[in-house]
């Protein structure tokens, strides 16, 4: 018993503070959006707001070695991208380490990607409806 509570206090802050566990139940996700590029067009742009823990979730589908550019402007916003193949979130917003010199993500697989925007966990427990706009490109 004292090593199952051990590992409970252990696993605890970290459940408490990755963005991957707090946005991964879909009864979160308020709102589904297909990605569409119009005709010759390389970027989307869209307008969301969030409420509380909800995420918006954008699907897109790219080919490996193309790149990825995500940029929010408005309130307080994370952007974070999944694939089936990652091992884990990765962080796309603007002052990712992920991200190259131009601010571009390499995208490792081919196939369909899910971004996700959701706001901090802090900002997220206070109420906050934080309006945003993205942008989203791919080279």
């Amino acid at each position: 018993m004292k090593n199952l509570t051990a590992a409970i206090l252990i696993a605890l802050p970290v459940l408490m503070v990755s963005p991957t566990v707090m946005a991964a139940s879909s009864d979160a996700v308020a709102k589904t959006v297909d990605v569409q590029f119009k005709k010759g067009a390389s970027s989307a742009n869209y307008y969301g707001k969030l409420k509380g823990s909800k995420y918006d979730s954008y699907t897109f589908y790219a080919k490996k070695n193309q790149k990825l550019s995500v940029k929010t402007t408005g309130g307080n916003v994370d952007s974070y991208l999944f694939n089936k193949n990652l091992s884990d979130s990765v962080n796309v917003g603007e002052y990712s380490s992920e991200l190259d010199n131009q601010g571009y993500y390499t995208l490792p697989y081919s196939g369909k990607y899910e971004l996700r925007i959701l706001q901090p966990r802090s900002q997220a427990s206070k109420g906050k409806t934080p309006p945003y706009w993205l942008e989203v490109s791919i080279l």
